[in-house]
């Protein structure tokens, strides 16, 4: 997990570093509020698949926040592949509440569109199943390489 402490560390003048880090696109505040939010455009590194052993299509874009740099990476194929996939959780969970089936709630993948109240159970709103959609085909990452190899000392 990226800490500050483990950055700082791999930034030492003791280690002095190069690093890539995955960065958790939920739980930090900053990945999510403004890398994720950033409105530059995605440079393409890999078309769409003409065949089936093409390499999986790449997009990239950086994100510059104070001394910070992030690539975005996104994957259109991975996108459409999570979409597709919240959509089918999402509907099963309806047609499943419909008949009041409460176990869902222990099922980590069905939970996070659940909304839980005192005795009922429903489908998570618009505004939830949005919010995930966000991070389809994405993941960040964090690093402290420059697009210019570093001088050696």
């Amino acid at each position: 997990m990226i800490s500050a402490e483990t950055i700082q560390a791999l930034e030492s003048e003791e280690l002095d570093c190069d690093y890539i880090l995955g960065a958790r696109m939920r739980s930090v505040k900053e990945v999510r509020e403004r890398v994720l939010a950033d409105r530059n455009r995605y440079e393409e590194v890999t078309p769409e698949r003409q065949t089936s052993k093409d390499p999986s299509p790449l997009k990239v874009k950086e994100v510059l926040i104070d001394d910070r740099r992030y690539v975005v990476c996104l994957n259109e194929e991975q996108r459409r592949k999570d979409a597709a996939d919240r959509a089918a959780i999402v509907e099963h969970l309806r047609e499943q509440l419909q008949r009041g089936d409460k176990d869902l709630i222990g099922n980590k993948g069905y939970r996070k569109y659940l909304q839980v109240e005192k005795g009922s159970t429903s489908p998570s709103t618009a505004a939830k199943v949005k919010e995930e959609a966000r991070y389809d085909g994405k993941w960040v990452l964090q690093t402290n390489l420059a697009d210019e190899p570093r001088s050696s000392p």
